[in-house]
Parts: C-alpha cells; structure tokens; sequence
C-alpha cells in the first residue's frame, strides 16, 4: 500500500512503505463487551485488509495470497446465511460444526489454515520489530515463521514452494520504509500486532478447547 504525494519538494517527508499500518483496521477486541468473543464481521474486514497488504510483497505470493482470500470466503459465505446467528465467529465454528458429519468441513478447516498463515506473517512482522540490527535482508525472518507456524504441516511440494517465495522477499525498507521517515510505521506496526496476536491466540485456545486443531500435511 503506497502513499505519494503530489508534491514531494513541498510535502514533509514520508513514510514510502509498502504497507501503511496505520491504514489497517485492527483485529477485534475481545472483552466483555463483545462477550469474549470475535466479531465475525470485523475479523473478517481485518483480515481482508491485512491480506492485501501481503499482496504488495509480489506476484509470486499470489498462490498463497489466494489461498488466504478462498478461506476468508469460506467463512464470509457461512457468515451471510445467518448474521444474526453468526456474530461471533465462534458460534458460527460450532453451529458448522454441529451440523455436519464431519466436523472439518471448509468453514472449520479453513479458519484452521487461515489462522495457521496469519501465525506466520504475524511472526514474520514480529521479527522484523525485534530485529535491533535493522537489516535490510529481511528472508531469514520469514524463514523462521514459516518453520515455527507453517513448516509443520506442509508436506514436501508445499515446503519447496515456500522456498521460491522466500527468494523473492522485498526489502526491509521496501516494506515499512526508511528508517528516517518510518517511525510512524513501525509504532503502528506494533500496535496492530497486539491485536492481531491475541486474536489469533484465542483462536488456538478455541479450537483446543472443542478439539478442533488437524494436523495433516497440505
């Protein structure tokens, strides 16, 4: 997600970033407002808009990109037979869960690899935040996620896709800009993270509690 001003000389220096934190609508808050639950209808505006900022980092992420859109949808499409019912993404799991046979059926098991994905790229971007060095190389960062949220069940061709992806990983600044004009980005990041980890935190507890996590390999 790029921001260009019309008139550079004139304008303040800005944050060239591929992806704009602050421009992202943060995952839900879950308290007892909402229940303790997720808000279906946030958490997927949310994920579409992080999804997008994925995107940015090249056409050869588009296989993965796509795979995370198709489980959006899965869950987008269950959501809209029943708003009312489906609020809370986690009613929406146990209702679809309850109704069929088998238990894992696409709204289940794509939540399953759509959370598993985002662990990745919320690690990812972690990293990135941790890395004191600010390296400009920022691959073995993505290896790392990948090996600790994704490695696990992806079986031989899926790992050696991976492999070409990570070839192709923008910069560092490429990502969330220079380092004298990306303070912003980078406070946004971290902020957007907090959310983002818990919701994905209370996903895992979720389906461990209703024995929900599979642990085939893709």
């Amino acid at each position: 997600m790029s921001e260009e001003s019309a008139d550079n000389s004139a304008a303040p220096a800005v944050c060239e970033a591929k992806i704009l934190f602050r421009q992202l609508k943060p995952f839900p808050v879950i308290d007892e407002n909402n229940n303790f639950k997720i808000e279906t209808a946030h958490f997927l505006e949310s994920s579409n808009q992080i999804i997008d900022a994925i995107a940015c980092f090249g056409k050869l992420f588009s296989p993965i990109v796509k795979d995370m859109r198709q489980n959006v949808q899965k869950i987008a499409d269950k959501y809209k037979q029943n708003e009312s019912l489906f609020k809370y993404l986690e009613d929406l799991i146990l209702k679809d869960k309850d109704g069929n046979d088998n238990p894992f059926d696409t709204v289940t098991d794509g939540l399953l690899w759509l959370k598993r994905a985002f662990e990745m790229m919320e690690q990812f971007f972690r990293n990135l935040l941790e890395d004191e060095t600010r390296s400009e190389q920022v691959k073995p960062h993505l290896k790392k996620a990948y090996e600790e949220c994704l490695l696990p069940y992806h079986g031989f061709l899926a790992q050696k896709a991976f492999q070409l992806l990570h070839s192709f990983l923008p910069s560092r600044s490429s990502l969330l800009g220079t380092s004298d004009s990306n303070m912003d980005n980078l406070k946004a990041l971290e902020e957007f993270l907090a959310l983002f980890r818990a919701n994905l935190t209370h996903l895992n507890e979720f389906y461990t509690k209703h024995d929900l996590h599979r642990t085939y390999k893709a």
